[in-house]
């Protein structure tokens, strides 16, 4: 069993309205087809009902959300109010999405465990987030049959929860190469060689995410440093922001001087969604973050995401169920078409030397 905890909009005027999630998907559908037909088809909505739909909440918010453009095909676009409707539930939406993914985690492992009362029935898994990484648990528990109880945080501090004992496991990101070697004796330090083994899941390309089009001409770290280009960061401690960091140093540029820098989010998600709704002009993520908000991506570099386990637990069953969930399949193919993944060595179980180099290849 799995639970999922969603996101709620509701309108309070005089009486009480909940925004169907409806609404904000045909915002999107008209956003990707210029089409007020073509959305309806993608939502699988009647012409009808969307238009109806589309004059009600016109009523309610007292605005309009859509322009009907003039000639055949029924082209639309969204007003400068219905694109701020959309741009804030994404961006509400990104930001809230790991914290609710971990609480529902949390509770469909409570849940499980009471409903068998035996051993073990569950994997706590400290990670850090990613798109990919947040549909884990209803993979395993659609095709193992395994609970995760996945709670979200940044690599750093992932690594620290589980080598305090408060996890089976924990999910983290190095980059690929010298950037990767700079990086590394802040991981070695929370990997132990002697009794941890590692399962190598995927590599995920990273960069800078711009509006459509780069209004803004934005091509390289220097750019950040321009009076007329607002940044948003991400949280300290994350993989993400320790890639950033390491490349502003080896630019010699002073993140003091980037407008934005001290504004974070947590997820990449939610750096995208910050830029997607103009609240913000470029952010450092993934590739996969940026494509989904419909984002221009520069790419800077390729990093490695790992799981760290107790070598003397790999071989039981729980440990081993995921260890063959990331090797499977299932979950390549539920990452085919995902911008900027790679999972071709996904699963592969490695014990690491003294000096850790092997999270670099």
């Amino acid at each position: 069993m799995s639970i999922q905890l969603t996101l709620r909009w509701v309108c309070v005027a005089d009486e009480s309205y909940e925004i169907p999630l409806d609404l904000f998907s045909l915002l999107q559908a008209i956003v990707d087809n210029g089409s007020l037909r073509a959305a309806t088809e993608e939502c699988q909505l009647s012409y009808r009902h969307a238009w109806g739909m589309l004059q009600l909440w016109q009523q309610h918010f007292k605005h309009p959300l859509v322009e009907l453009k003039r000639g055949r095909g029924n082209g639309a676009i969204l007003t400068a109010f219905g694109e701020k409707l959309l741009w804030e539930y994404q961006r509400i939406a990104a930001r809230l999405e790991p914290e609710l993914a971990s609480l529902a985690s949390e509770l469909s492992s409570e849940l499980a465990a009471l409903m068998q009362m035996g051993p073990q029935s569950h994997l706590r898994i400290a990670a850090s987030h990613g798109l990919v990484i947040a549909n884990l648990r209803d993979l395993a528990q659609k095709t193992q049959g395994l609970n995760l109880d996945v709670q979200f945080h940044g690599s750093l501090d992932s690594l620290q929860h589980y080598r305090a004992g408060r996890y089976d496991m924990a999910g983290f990101h190095l980059p690929e190469g010298k950037l990767g070697k700079a990086l590394l004796p802040r991981v070695k330090r929370l990997i132990n060689s002697e009794t941890d083994c590692l399962v190598y899941a995927l590599r995920r390309q990273q960069g800078l995410m711009m509006a459509l089009n780069n209004p803004k001409n934005i091509q390289n770290l220097s750019d950040l440093t321009r009076s007329d280009v607002k940044f948003i960061n991400r949280q300290r401690n994350s993989g993400s922001r320790l890639t950033l960091d390491e490349m502003l140093c080896r630019a010699g540029i002073d993140s003091a001087l980037i407008d934005g820098y001290a504004n974070e989010e947590f997820t990449h998600s939610a750096v995208a969604a910050i830029v997607a709704s103009g609240a913000a002009d470029c952010g450092f993520g993934l590739q996969a973050a940026a494509a989904q908000f419909n984002l221009a991506f520069i790419p800077f570099n390729w990093e490695s995401y790992w799981f760290v386990l107790p070598k003397a637990k790999a071989d039981q069953v729980l440990f081993r169920s995921f260890i063959e969930l990331l090797g499977s399949h299932a979950f390549k193919l539920s990452v085919a078409g995902v911008q900027g993944y790679d999972v071709s060595r996904s699963g592969v179980v490695v014990t690491p030397s003294h000096d850790l180099s092997i999270l670099l290849f």
